[in-house]
């Protein structure tokens, strides 16, 4: 068994099911250096995913298997976009700037998924960023955190913030309980799916298409056949 391999073993008993064969699935060990794994991934999008959402877990596990000085680098088959041939101006890159930023707020946010999962479980929003708050409140709040740590870049002290100023390591735990809950309880892990598809956006969406073609398509149908 090569060294990814056995950081795979590891990181399944972590994560659900769904989400390992989305994300992990499809790599593959290219080659292994002086402390370096080089891992083959198909996409951009899951290259992302690695590096972004599973990089503190990834750490995690490279130094419970005694590698922790070992680096983690996702090479893309995907191709890159091909790169402007002409050099732009201060205020084009401004400009490109704040598209990109704009893209960002449109996407998805704190307050959406506060929202989105007061909604869900009959919680108040406001409930969920109470300092101290009722046995009811708990579970959502929780969710709440971990989707936000899924589907944005907040930092753990961003989230503690946003829910009534709580310590990043209270914020830590409370989405690696959810993790755990996830493996276990499946009721749990669909709500938690239902709510993460309600919340991509298109963009997010297409990008999701290129990666699983067909997936979005069915989505939608069903979706327009529910309506009728």
């Amino acid at each position: 068994m090569n060294d990814w391999a056995r950081v795979l073993q590891h990181t399944r008993r972590r994560i659900n099911p769904y989400d390992f064969a989305t994300w992990f699935g499809p790599t593959r060990l290219e080659r292994t250096e002086t402390m370096r794994l080089l891992v083959r991934v198909p996409t951009r999008l899951c290259k992302k995913r690695l590096t972004e959402t599973y990089g503190l877990l990834l750490q995690a596990v490279l130094q419970e298997l005694g590698m922790a000085d070992t680096q983690l680098e996702f090479h893309c088959a995907e191709l890159e976009p091909p790169a402007s041939s002409s050099i732009p101006s201060l205020a084009n890159a401004r400009d490109a700037v704040k598209k990109v930023v704009q893209l960002q707020v449109e996407r998805v946010t704190i307050k959406m998924i506060q929202e989105r999962v007061g909604e869900h479980f009959g919680v108040f929003p406001p409930d969920l960023k109470l300092r101290i708050s009722s046995q009811a409140a708990v579970l959502p709040r929780q969710v709440a955190m971990y989707l936000v740590k899924q589907l944005t870049s907040a930092s753990f002290a961003k989230i503690g913030r946003e829910f009534g100023g709580r310590h990043p390591s209270t914020v830590l735990m409370s989405i690696q309980r959810i993790e755990d809950r996830r493996r276990i309880d499946m009721d749990l892990n669909l709500t938690i799916g239902k709510l993460f598809d309600s919340l991509r956006l298109p963009a997010e969406q297409s990008s999701t298409r290129q990666c699983f073609p067909g997936a979005a398509d069915r989505t939608i149908g069903a979706a327009a056949k529910h309506s009728t």
